[in-house]
């Protein structure tokens, strides 16, 4: 997973895909275990972040990334803040963060989880049978 192609593919959205992938990333969390797996992938990717002294870059990777979810509300004109807006750019967020560290043990598992809900956008199709 490239998080540049990830950007462009959040710039290329529509509000209505916005919708779908807040009700997807809704549906693929939904239980106690689904929440506990991702926290689990989220401290994985701060820890590595840390460990290979790439938290500068994620942080940038995750502003651009919840700023494209946002611009594309802005221009179909959606007054923030917009719970399903703001579930996906929190998302697309902790993604990019994932995608900056690269190929580290236990990362590849941390983004299929955190991936989850994502399958609509054909640059993480993949995760469509995570």
């Amino acid at each position: 997973m490239d998080v540049v192609v990830f950007g462009q593919a959040l710039t290329e959205l529509k509000l209505d895909d916005i919708r779908a992938i807040a009700f997807d990333l809704h549906e693929a969390c939904v239980s106690t275990a689904d929440e506990i797996a991702n926290t689990r992938s989220m401290l994985m990717i701060e820890q590595t972040l840390r460990r290979t002294h790439r938290l500068h870059d994620a942080a940038i990777a995750a502003l651009t990334a919840a700023t494209k979810v946002q611009e594309v509300a802005q221009r179909a004109e959606i007054e923030l803040p917009d719970n399903d807006v703001t579930r996906v750019a929190r998302a697309a967020a902790q993604l990019a963060r994932g995608m900056v560290v690269g190929d580290h043990p236990g990362i590849d598992l941390a983004l299929h989880t955190l991936g989850k809900g994502w399958h609509r956008l054909p640059c993480l199709a993949e995760f469509q049978a995570a």
